[in-house]
């Protein structure tokens, strides 16, 4: 721990200069036999997300794995110091930079949600994107997220740019992490589970009516029908009990250990109940609530990916151009957010995880040996509970800003307070109106406001503008919150931001003009946003548990490597689409391996 600490030190002094990004250079020409999709090339490239999975938890605990996360971390290309450079660590963002190889700043993906202009002209929260959704099964229609706000293409997407028979499927836990990862391409196949229904369902953006999507819409279909939704209690059970297996020889008294259940207990969001064995039923969402946030649903994940490599009729990665499968697996997130990812829970996720993982490098080395390439990486990592850190440390430096419903006083309540105190304004004038990670929106359409009394403000009929709120808000934030924030970064004073301070270039590459808002916090380490005043874990930050992740490259021609140069998961992309033989020219990230 002291090590990787002192190389984050290392790191963040150096000048901003040595981060910044190559400019995206274009692969050497391919050759006629690559052009054509020929033999050079890999008939099928795969990109598996873990989300919320970070590389100190998955280096730790390599000991306890045996299957596909072992033979990734033992045969493949491993960038130990591959680190997100963007604030606001999220899935969604997470994801759309796995899918095109950019940061927010791109592709505009900001957040999960965010604050903006709806189409009465007020203002409110906007979905990652807003598409119409059809069920494949019933042809039942919803609005939920497709890949309309995404400002750029994906690896996917240039992928049939190039080859038009190309095929891209992705298949997730998450729609967020099904959607980003393909893109935009009305001939992607993007699946994510529904918890109201306990079904794969997909987004009218991609059209199910092509020749491979309802191929792969009748696939899911099936599988809807005898593995899933009213069919899952009699293949899970009603409980998550541990994993009940022996313990791998290679661990031993060295290897990293989960804190014991007991000790988490007053820290966890008991969800599902505290300790074993975890009753799926508890859960707010119900029993298809449950299996979202436990391991289940990346085996469901994994089941739907065996059947969609092992079908004829689709035939990935067997046809003259290559094709791309994308598979998130999404049960990591959840667990830590409850549980934490140092909890027992958490291990046993992994576990379960890498034996899923397993089956599927299984099936794509039965269908196409010698002819895959495999991408590993994460959407962001995990921070652990602060409470709980601080017990087994207690020189431990970090806590939480509650900003949700459990919270006594929501942050944007009490800042809101604040501001309108510090303008003179009524109580309840509300000048911020939202705040998502850690960007906050103003409430622009309401501004100026107007002083209704002459007092320390200036006279009455004084406008109090956005240049008012900037002035007051950064002096409001350290005098509330200095243990948790060491900053407030105004965006009308971006061209003026220091590029000295480390936190700039994150917030850089999280902005964007339209979605971010007016101001952007800076965390101190070990600081999160949570929903619960004293309990669960999260992310988003720019700090080292947040941004750092694996990324690993495994597959036919891959040579095995261990490499400590620093990297970024921006970098996934343009690999791939090296091998692939496809330039994918928005990316800010490099290729690490060569082009066929």
């Amino acid at each position: 721990m002291n090590l990787r600490r002192r190389s984050l030190e290392w790191l963040l002094s150096l000048p901003v200069a040595a981060f910044a990004f190559a400019a995206p250079s274009a692969p050497p020409p391919a050759s006629p036999a690559a052009s054509s999709g020929g033999e050079r090339l890999p008939k099928l490239a795969v990109i598996i997300s873990v989300d919320g999975m970070g590389w100190e938890r998955l280096s730790g605990y390599r000991p306890y794995f045996t299957e596909g996360l072992r033979r990734l971390l033992d045969e493949g290309h491993v960038e130990q110091e591959s680190r997100y450079r963007h604030l606001n660590t999220e899935t969604a963002p997470g994801h759309a930079a796995l899918g095109t190889g950019a940061p927010p700043r791109v592709t505009g993906i900001v957040g999960n949600f965010w604050y903006g202009t709806k189409a009465d002209g007020s203002l409110g929260e906007i979905p990652g994107t807003n598409q119409t959704v059809i069920d494949p099964a019933t042809g039942e229609k919803s609005v939920l997220p497709g890949p309309g706000n995404l400002r750029i293409p994906t690896l996917g997407d240039r992928l049939v740019e190039k080859y038009p028979g190309s095929r891209v499927v992705a298949i997730s836990g998450k729609d967020r992490g099904a959607i980003f990862l393909a893109g935009r391409n009305s001939h992607h196949s993007v699946y994510w589970w529904d918890t109201e229904t306990g079904r794969f369902r997909s987004s009218a953006a991609y059209d199910t009516n092509s020749r491979p999507g309802s191929v792969v819409a009748g696939i899911v279909t099936k599988f809807n029908k005898s593995r899933a939704g009213g069919r899952l209690p009699g293949r899970f059970g009603l409980t998550w009990k541990k994993l009940v297996t022996p313990v791998p020889p290679g661990v031993d008294e060295k290897t990293a250990r989960p804190v014991p259940a007991a000790e988490m207990a007053p820290y966890q969001l008991p969800i599902m109940g505290l300790g074993w064995d975890h009753d799926l039923t508890k859960h707010h969402s119900g029993y298809f609530g449950g299996i979202f946030s436990s391991p289940f649903i990346d085996e469901l994940v994994a089941d739907l990916a065996v059947e969609v490599l092992a079908d004829k009729t689709l035939a990935l990665g067997l046809r003259a151009d290559p094709d791309l499968l994308c598979l998130s697996f999404s049960g990591q997130d959840g667990v830590s957010h409850n549980y934490g990812s140092e909890s027992e829970e958490n291990l046993d996720l992994l576990r379960r995880l890498d034996l899923q993982i397993g089956r599927v490098l299984q099936e794509l080395e039965r269908a196409l040996p010698g002819k895959v390439v495999v991408a590993l990486s994460a959407d962001h990592g995990i921070s652990p509970i602060p409470e709980a850190a601080k017990q087994r440390d207690p020189r431990f430096k970090g806590g939480r800003v509650p900003w949700g419903t459990y919270a006594n006083v929501p942050f944007l309540a009490r800042l809101n307070r604040a501001v309108d105190d510090a303008l003179c304004l009524p109580e309840g004038s509300r000048p911020i109106f939202g705040v998502e990670g850690f960007n906050l929106r103003y409430d622009l359409p309401k501004l100026p406001m107007i002083l209704s009394v002459e007092g320390a403000c200036g006279a009455a009929g004084r406008p109090v503008t956005r240049e008012d709120v900037d002035r007051v808000l950064p002096g409001v934030v350290g005098r509330l919150w200095h243990e948790e924030f060491s900053g407030v970064l105004l965006a009308s004073r971006k061209d003026a931001w220091d590029a000295k301070d480390p936190a700039v270039e994150f917030a850089r590459n999280a902005y964007d003009a339209e979605r971010t808002g007016e101001a952007q916090l800076v965390p101190r380490p070990g600081v999160m946003m949570g929903w619960d005043p004293a309990r669960g874990s999260s992310h988003g930050s720019h700090q080292e548990p947040d941004i750092h992740v694996p990324l690993i490259f495994w597959g036919a021609g891959i040579p095995r490597k261990v490499s400590a140069v620093p990297s970024a998961p921006y970098d996934l992309a343009p690999t791939l689409g090296a091998l692939l033989g496809v330039q994918v020219p928005d990316a800010v990230g490099r290729a690490l391996l060569p082009a066929r």
